[in-house]
């Protein structure tokens, strides 16, 4: 076996290589890259929001859109929910749109 590994598109080529020179007949390669700590949160967060459906009424159906409303905030408010965002990985939208049914849902 090889002491090093030529790894692409999460594959590892050399372990390929090397079982290819042998007797067996079955391998199970890693076919695709395994992330730990920050490099997998990020990794399943990317992967969450390529996916996210619309907000809409239909959503489900991808027919819907998503009702759109603007605001202004001042810098120290917008610093703080960037950094939010940032520690928690969610998308200043979706801290936001949680913030903001928490204090109907109080208000009501």
């Amino acid at each position: 076996m090889s002491n090093s590994h030529e790894i692409r598109y999460g594959i590892d080529f050399t372990e390929l290589a090397d079982w290819a020179e042998t007797d067996n007949a079955t391998h199970d390669p890693q076919t695709s890259p395994v992330f730990w700590g920050k490099d997998a949160r990020h990794a399943s967060q990317a992967l969450l929001k390529r996916g996210r459906p619309t907000l809409g009424e239909d959503h489900a159906t991808g027919k819907g859109h998503s009702p759109r409303r603007q605001l202004r905030l001042d810098a120290e408010t917008n610093t703080r929910l960037d950094a939010m965002a940032a520690e928690t990985g969610r998308s200043p939208s979706d801290i936001m749109r949680t913030a903001l049914i928490d204090y109907l849902d109080a208000a009501s």
